[in-house]
């Protein structure tokens, strides 16, 4: 590794001229990971790089995402590359594939009058056997509404319907409702 020394600052005061023991010149530019790092910011070089080709701020791009945006369209707002989105993104999408798990634990509401608790995978699993279907054929994703709740989707598709069914999910009671007569059916609840 070459040790450089410090000759000066550029004409137009854009490059800091560098030296090596041998007397070759270099340059350097003068940008903001720079100047973060001569400020001691060394956790922040990396997010300033990203908010420097981003339209949109690392917090902002999580909360598109958690609150159920993809990241290709959350890339396109950002007008930068999905690549560059993953990493504020990855760990989003993992917390919604995490609640939409946890959701599938958690007990199912039902009309008044039904007794004995089960939960809602549970009623999934059953209701999907009585066709012979595996359970695995939904595939389960989840948001976080403003309110604080998650709204958990299964879409599906089997020879006798196929749709998206939505619930309502709250974390604190650890409770699901079903919220359109796809997530009924899907729980057994609705004729059709």
């Amino acid at each position: 590794m070459a040790h450089l020394t410090l000759a000066g600052l550029s004409d137009d005061g854009k490059r800091l001229l560098l030296v090596d023991d041998n007397g070759a010149e270099f340059t350097l530019d003068i940008d903001a990971p720079l100047r973060a790092t001569l400020r001691g910011e060394h956790a922040r070089i990396g997010q300033l790089e990203i908010q420097m080709d981003s339209a949109l701020r690392p917090r902002d791009i999580q909360t598109r995402i958690r609150g159920g945006e993809t990241a290709e369209s959350v890339a396109q707002a950002a007008q930068t590359t999905i690549e560059r989105i993953m990493v504020f993104a990855a760990p989003v999408l993992a917390e919604r594939a995490h609640v939409a798990q946890r959701a599938q634990a958690s007990s199912l509401r039902r009309k008044a009058g039904d007794t004995g608790a089960r939960t809602l995978g549970e009623a999934v699993s059953a209701h999907l056997h009585t066709f012979n279907i595996d359970p695995a054929v939904v595939e389960w994703d989840a948001w976080r509404r403003e309110d604080g709740r998650w709204t958990l989707t299964g879409a599906f598709r089997t020879a006798q319907r196929k749709g998206t069914a939505t619930f309502a999910f709250d974390m604190r009671g650890n409770f699901v409702t079903s919220e359109d007569e796809d997530a009924r059916w899907l729980v057994g609840e609705a004729v059709g």
